[in-house]
């Protein structure tokens, strides 16, 4: 007897989450592996999650131009950093170490990173500058201090090498982790087949809002939204090759050039 049509595409569903968590070959694919605390999963997303959004808020929205703003800001950002480090030793009980560099999957971050840089570039030469009030844009450059090309490059290169970095640790592992282990205790036999796929989306959701929150000060919606789909992808990029090669530098290359793509678009609105 053949199955009902509904059937067949919840099988197809099920066997495309499953054949992309073997390809990951994510912890919870291993079946003497267990996801952590549930509560303490949820309480580290919790206390984490909103700080990003909360520090671009007040620094951009509540509190513009003040030490009130500028000093909340920073204190979001050093918690999010601090929080995962922390948490790691004093809550999780494991131990501090620098990733040890290796070459495993560094060509699939070159790859992804050239064709992301490449498709920036190229959206934009296309149609994404009829998005952008130039004038406007120019204007608030040169209320931040980046109306000069060494400002701007200087702070290029701050957010290229070490922001992506720091993203990577705190979206990629620590986030996506968090995630992977809410997941994880509240899905079950077949439906644990989501987990994966589905802490990548919630940590990409988070990733993308404090982003789409900034970037709404200087852009209308259309180019917010386009540029948080873009954003959206790349961490979907990332954290697979994150996972599937366990190199966080390979994700970190990719990244690196991602930004690059949005800093050469970035000088040309400015200065070209």
């Amino acid at each position: 007897m053949r199955r009902p049509r509904q059937i067949q595409q919840v099988d197809k569903l099920e066997t495309f989450l499953y054949a992309f968590a073997y390809l990951m070959e994510s912890d919870l694919t291993q079946p003497d592996q267990r996801p952590g605390s549930l509560g303490k999963a949820a309480l580290a997303l919790t206390l984490l999650l909103p700080a990003p959004t909360v520090g671009v808020l007040c620094a951009m929205y509540l509190f513009p131009d003040t030490a009130l703003g500028k000093g909340i800001y920073y204190c979001a950002k050093a918690w999010l950093l601090a929080l995962p480090a922390v948490w790691l030793v004093f809550v999780d009980r494991g131990r501090l170490a620098i990733p040890k560099f290796h070459w495993h999957g560094m060509a699939a971050g070159i790859v992804t990173g050239l064709l992301t840089l490449g498709v920036i570039v190229g959206v934009w030469e296309l149609f994404a500058y009829r998005m952008i009030d130039i004038a406007f844009f120019r204007g608030q450059m040169q209320e931040i201090g980046l109306g000069t090309k060494l400002n701007f490059l200087v702070f290029a290169s701050a957010i290229t090498l070490i922001n992506a970095l720091l993203e990577e640790y705190v979206w990629r592992w620590f986030v996506y982790i968090k995630w992977r282990d809410t997941l994880g205790n509240l899905f079950k036999g077949p439906a644990k087949a989501i987990v994966i796929p589905g802490a990548i989306a919630l940590a990409g959701l988070f990733f993308v809002l404090h982003h789409a929150v900034a970037m709404n000060l200087y852009f209308d919606w259309p180019a917010v939204v386009l540029a948080s789909v873009g954003i959206f992808i790349g961490h979907v990029t990332w954290s697979i090759i994150y996972l599937k090669y366990r190199n966080i530098y390979a994700a970190y290359l990719s990244h690196i050039f991602a930004d690059i793509g949005v800093f050469v678009v970035g000088y040309q609105i400015a200065f070209g």
